[in-house]
């Protein structure tokens, strides 16, 4: 009995430390078995870098600087967004927080003839940040728009031309299928120097032109815009066909006319005037600059020829008095 109390005892004294132990194992499983559900603990790769922004580019346009920035679209997940910085005679001071998914700026803050320093820092959703280079620039004031923008088609070449602004400026040429709304891409590759322009022209398509003069510096220095020019082909009137004349057989007369100088010009409406109450009747379509009117008859006869665009016809031709030549 004394012995069986002896060893109860024992064991008694030792159950704190096999509790304890048994404690300690079962804190270890925890941590090496996630919970059902649970997430693991954030890895070193949340804790990187994000990417810095690259491709820096500014654009001074009349009251504002248009900042620029390239980031991918694929590294947009981890990232808070974008920080603008400026310095003008001191210490960069941060001027905008920027959404993720944005790529631009506009600047309405400073003076022409001063110099700036900008640059973009990324920051990730741990708050870690990477900056960009610095672009510094120093905008001027623009010259004045252009005046007078005005085109014609050749074939299916769009010929544009604008009044000179003065010796230095360059232009830039932007195009929109709704007015007013234009990128900041012109559509010439380098700025151009004299105060014209060829586009291509669709004859399907109502588009929408704008020019602004620049300095041709590496920013640009744009002006206000021109006012937008219209190219719309519906609107499109052609002249009257010229020089038209009949050539009278004892089967047909023929009709002959000069081609309108519009090259957009899509066929010959040819009318005949059958009486003076009913007036001239439309009698055929062509294609090409002439037009054969069977029948014979003795009764001298009255046409109109007009030139068709793409959907509007042009002022009439009109020869009178026209008689078959009678068979011999």
């Amino acid at each position: 009995m004394i012995k069986n109390k002896h060893i109860f005892s024992v064991f008694s004294c030792l159950l704190p430390t096999v509790y304890y132990l048994l404690s300690i194992v079962c804190c270890l499983l925890f941590l090496l078995l996630p919970a059902c559900g649970k997430k693991g603990d954030p890895t070193l790769k949340s804790y990187e870098k994000p990417e810095a922004p690259s491709g820096l580019t500014a654009i001074h346009r009349e009251s504002e600087i248009i900042i620029s920035w390239e980031f991918p679209k694929t590294k947009e997940q981890g990232l808070k967004g974008f920080h603008l910085l400026k310095s003008s005679a001191g210490d960069f001071q941060s001027i905008a927080f920027i959404a993720k998914e944005k790529r631009s700026y506009k600047d309405s803050d400073f003076a022409t003839g001063e110099e700036y320093h900008y640059k973009i820092i990324s920051e990730s959703l741990r708050g870690i940040t990477n900056d960009s280079i610095i672009l510094s620039i120093k905008p001027v004031v623009p010259p004045s728009p252009p005046r007078k923008l005005t085109f014609s088609v050749h074939h299916e070449t769009l010929d544009l031309s604008w009044e000179r602004v003065d010796e230095k400026s360059t232009y830039n040429i932007y195009k929109s299928t709704q007015k007013g709304a234009y990128s900041l891409v012109p559509l010439n590759a380098q700025p151009l120097k004299e105060p014209s322009f060829k586009d291509s022209f669709d004859i399907n398509q109502t588009v929408f032109y704008t020019v602004r003069s620049s300095t041709g510096s590496r920013i640009r220095d744009e002006g206000p815009p021109s006012e937008d020019l219209t190219v719309n082909p519906l609107e499109f009137i052609p002249s009257s066909p010229q020089n038209l004349e009949a050539v009278p057989t004892s089967e047909n007369v023929y009709l002959l006319w000069k081609e309108p100088p519009e090259t957009w010009v899509s066929g010959y409406r040819v009318y005949r005037e059958m009486s003076k109450q009913e007036g001239y009747v439309f009698i055929g379509f062509t294609h090409t600059p002439s037009y054969a009117d069977n029948g014979s008859t003795i009764e001298k006869r009255n046409y109109r020829v007009t030139a068709l665009g793409p959907a509007k016809e042009g002022p009439p031709a009109e020869i009178r008095d026209v008689v078959y030549e009678l068979p011999r």
